[in-house]
């Protein structure tokens, strides 16, 4: 099959990063007056267990040294819902891998997966926490604040959504989303005033991150103000999250997907795809086909949102750990997220096939991105029938000459730099 030449490009996303990340933590710790909430000898929970969050190792280990500072007791418990399987074993193996450590953070780690019942929503919604959140004396909440990728509303990925899901446990995360996408954005904001109205919350502390994944702003939160603070933050993610430089495309392919990337394998909002029962699809961008070729090995073989593709290889579905992935997306009863897509021998067969599908258009003319993944988006390849949309994007550099796809030995796309 004749092949689109590719060219790379460059999307010059503004650069907004902290120069000092731990000087900000320990600035914002200050001057919230989280010491007059904090008593000395106190068992003071701090969460943990949210992939992919740059910098969350020195953010951890600056919280932990302020409590132990006020003569307090700092542990970090885990707040994953039903990450890990849904096990403690589950959990520790998903905070080694973020070294998030004792030895590290300088403070015991925690995990369990037992849940309590704390109360029942207006809508007739169990509401769960986690057992080793029950036994701290005050809790601190960390998060990054981001755009989900199941629903839209004024608290998405964030503070409430670590209170209600992550401390929620397996049972917890189960329940609410049985609430479906659509009811989302008004349970979570719901489940986290019953929760902080049963569990010791002191603080919270919400990252944003720039469209070149470097943490940008560090902000802390009293409970009070948690819906109103994690609204403004939204809206500051929003602005800045990257995506692809065209709207409308034949063929995006992926080189990885992972948990360590999106909580979807693969970000919703910069695919354009929810396949969510009752959900609109997003009307941008517009992609006819994507192929995925690989899994990475943080998401320890989690393949949540490999559904959302529609070519890949034998090496990622080799990859999949299916009871891992069947109990993500049971538990957010996205199971569509989860099918198998069109699954070919190699690379070079997917994306062929990929091509061939498409019918209206020859494959040398396609509009087609390569990307690492979802998250940089900084760097990629794009086919010349996009040079001229391009051209006429002022945030977007050209900066190679137009090349044929290369594959190795064994069929696989040359990955980029």
């Amino acid at each position: 099959m004749k092949l689109p030449k590719m060219v790379s490009i460059k999307q010059n996303f503004p650069h907004q990063r902290l120069e000092d990340v731990t000087g900000a933590v320990r600035e914002e710790l200050r001057r919230c007056g989280l010491a007059e909430r904090i008593k000395p000898g106190q068992r003071v929970g701090i969460t943990a267990g949210s992939r992919g969050i740059t910098n969350i190792t020195d953010i951890l280990s600056e919280m932990v040294n302020f409590i132990k500072s006020l003569d307090a007791k700092p542990e970090i418990i885990a707040a994953m819902g039903s990450h890990g399987g849904g096990t403690d074993e589950g959990q520790q193996q998903i905070l080694n891998a973020l070294k998030i450590t004792e030895d590290k953070i300088g403070a015991p780690v925690r995990t369990g997966a037992d849940c309590k019942q704390v109360g029942v929503l207006e809508q007739g919604v169990p509401v769960y926490v986690t057992e080793i959140a029950r036994q701290c004396d005050a809790i601190l909440v960390v998060n990054r604040v981001k755009e989900h990728t199941a629903f839209h509303g004024p608290a998405e990925s964030g503070l409430q959504k670590m209170i209600t899901i992550g401390l929620g446990g397996p049972e917890g995360a189960r329940t609410l989303h049985r609430s479906g996408a659509m009811e989302l954005h008004k349970i979570i904001p719901a489940a986290a005033r019953l929760i902080m109205d049963n569990l010791p919350i002191a603080m919270g502390l919400a990252i944003l991150e720039d469209a070149h994944k470097d943490t940008m702003k560090i902000t802390t939160l009293p409970p009070e103000q948690f819906a109103a603070g994690e609204e403004e933050l939204l809206k500051e993610a929003r602005k800045i999250l990257p995506r692809l430089p065209v709207d409308k495309l034949d063929l995006l392919i992926v080189e990885k997907m992972g948990k360590n990337y999106s909580g979807t394998g693969m970000d919703t909002n910069v695919i354009g795809r929810m396949r969510i029962m009752g959900v609109h699809e997003p009307k941008h961008p517009r992609i006819q086909h994507i192929a995925v070729l690989d899994l990475t090995d943080e998401t320890h073989g989690n393949a949540n949102g490999i559904g959302l593709a529609d070519f890949t290889t034998k090496r990622l579905v080799n990859k999949i750990d299916w009871d891992s992935t069947i109990k993500n997306v049971v538990t957010s009863t996205f199971i569509k997220r989860a099918m198998q897509p069109i699954t070919l021998p190699d690379d070079r067969a997917a994306i062929e096939t990929a091509l061939e599908s498409l019918g209206y258009v020859q494959p040398e003319e396609a509009r087609v991105i390569h990307i690492k993944n979802t998250l940089q988006l900084t760097g990629m390849r794009v086919s010349t029938a996009l040079f001229a949309e391009l051209r006429q994007n002022q945030a977007v550099e050209i900066v190679g000459q137009p090349e044929e796809l290369e594959f190795d030995w064994r069929s696989r796309l040359v990955p980029l730099p």
